[in-house]
């Protein structure tokens, strides 16, 4: 009988992305069935992979939970009480199926019996082909079972990471180690209505579907009987024992997001480099800012007299930890505050989100990515959502250095570039004093090598002069201005609120 894995833990099964079986089957070189692959498919594709012994996923592994601050490790196994459920229900699964077996073998052992009487006292007419059914039959039964290992690992995959289906809108993910199933949709990259992530607001609450979880967290939010027998639970209060259908919705565009003011703790001051500031900020863990990757908030500083507009510079997979980059200014208030009073343990006043530079809801071509001087820090936020996401089949990252702070993140982009097999990264210095054909010149040699640049999506940010450029470039090689996704830094008038 063939057996079928669902796509995302068919990837995790063959230690490769889901973005790259999704290329495969558009090639045509996966055959795939609702959303599902045949594990004999997917083994001609892959036949010497081992999930425990791929570096390569490994080391992605590693990064994401670097850029999500936290430690892998500590994510590695689910409550203990959990595991045992699941495991049960993997055992009862087994029980019944061995139920079954013995079920069909004792049918098939009286119909060999039947036909073997059928061969000596059935009708004469009848004899020859019934003969031919009992050698046809035998020889089916004493064939060797075919020797399948990795389906193993697709069982035990649904021990250590069930699978969730997010319905309407149809966004799976895995849910690993000890996360609850909110940790885990955030860590994938999804966008759920939630507040304090603490069991207190209840506005995580879904109806489960179909499966079964059990509370994890203790939580103050009351859920009535009537909505337990409904289904409602908290998803920041309860991890999976069996995979899962939810129904809840995911926020794709801005105005899908409220508006939020936050007080939050300056964390860490960091001098990258003489000119760069990395600024990173932690929220209450009751109050955590929801938002999509590529947007911006105002943050407030010297009690609220300097306030200035910032793109984040992390994924939304980590709410907690917010991260901005800032340019040595000393003719701005705010960056000179920032660089010359701020210090670890003060309140800075965080709201937003703000913006639509942000995903497409739709990710169907390769993306790339054009960042100059600190417009990597939008640019940062959004490929390490779209790593979460593994949604795109291919990524581009062009940053151009021009000040003083170079490429402050280099080893990051290298790194990102070693590990992702779909992920390519070029790192350009031009001077300021360059004109304008030398900046084309620079820019148009980078975009030229890649494959078909007039089929690819453009996220671009930076200051002005590189966004006209990196516009003049483009039209130039064919790519319409609708693919073309812009963030001008600095960000200087409050944009529109959103939600």
């Amino acid at each position: 009988m063939d057996q079928y894995l669902p796509l995302i833990r068919a990837a995790k099964l063959a230690g490769v992305t889901r973005s790259e079986l999704q290329t495969r089957i558009k090639h045509g070189e996966l055959p795939s069935f609702d959303g599902s692959v045949k594990v004999e498919d997917l083994l001609k594709l892959y036949p010497d992979t081992r999930l425990h012994d791929n570096r390569a996923l490994e080391r992605l592994e590693h990064i994401k939970a670097a850029a999500y601050g936290k430690d892998v490790l500590e994510r590695s196994l689910p409550d203990p009480e959990v595991l045992a459920q699941r495991i049960a229900v993997l055992g009862n699964e087994l029980a019944r199926a061995r139920l079954r077996a013995d079920h069909y073998g004792a049918a098939l052992e009286a119909l060999e019996t039947r036909l073997r009487d059928l061969e000596h006292s059935g009708p004469e007419s009848a004899r020859g082909t019934v003969h031919d059914m009992k050698l046809w039959l035998q020889r089916t039964l004493h064939q060797p079972l075919p020797d399948q290992p990795e389906i193993a690992h697709g069982s035990w995959l649904r021990v250590l990471a069930p699978q969730v289906r997010l319905v309407p809108d149809n966004d799976e993910f895995l849910v690993e180690g000890a996360d609850t199933v909110l940790e885990a949709a955030l860590r994938a990259g999804l966008s759920i209505d939630y507040g304090c992530s603490n069991g207190n607001c209840g506005k995580c609450k879904a109806r489960i579907v179909s499966g079964e979880v059990r509370e994890v967290r203790p939580h103050d939010f009351v859920i009535g009987e009537s909505e337990r027998r409904d289904g409602q639970a908290l998803l920041c209060s309860v991890a999976p024992v069996t995979d899962l259908v939810i129904e809840t919705g995911v926020a794709h565009r801005p105005d899908q997001i409220p508006l939020q003011n936050i007080s939050a703790g300056v964390r860490d001051l960091i001098r990258l480099g003489s000119h760069i500031l990395l600024l990173r900020v932690q929220t209450p863990r009751t109050k955590r800012l929801r938002f999509l990757g590529g947007q911006h908030v105002r943050v407030g500083v010297d009690g609220g007299r300097l306030s200035k507009h910032l793109p984040l510079a992390n994924c939304p997979c980590d709410d907690r930890n917010l991260v901005f980059h800032l340019a040595e200014d000393r003719d701005d208030p705010f960056t000179a505050w920032c660089f010359e009073h701020l210090h670890s343990g003060d309140t800075i006043e965080i709201e937003g989100p703000f913006g639509d530079f942000v995903m497409r809801e739709t990710v169907d071509r390769p993306l790339v990515f054009l960042a100059c001087d600190t417009g990597f820090a939008p640019i940062r936020s959004l490929i390490e959502h779209v790593i979460a996401l593994d949604q795109a089949e291919a990524m581009d990252l062009i940053w151009v250095a021009s000040g003083g702070g170079g490429h402050y993140q280099d080893n990051l982009c290298r790194a990102w570039d070693d590990a992702l097999d779909n992920f390519r990264y070029q790192a350009l210095r031009l001077s300021v004093s360059s004109d304008a054909e030398g900046w084309k010149a620079a820019l148009g040699g980078a975009l030229r090598t890649l494959e078909a640049p007039a089929d690819r999506d453009y996220y671009i940010a930076g200051p002005t002069r590189f966004i006209d450029t990196a516009k003049q470039t483009l039209q130039a090689l064919g790519v319409p201005t609708e693919r073309l996704d812009i963030q001008s830094l600095p960000i200087d008038a409050p944009p529109a609120t959103t939600g």
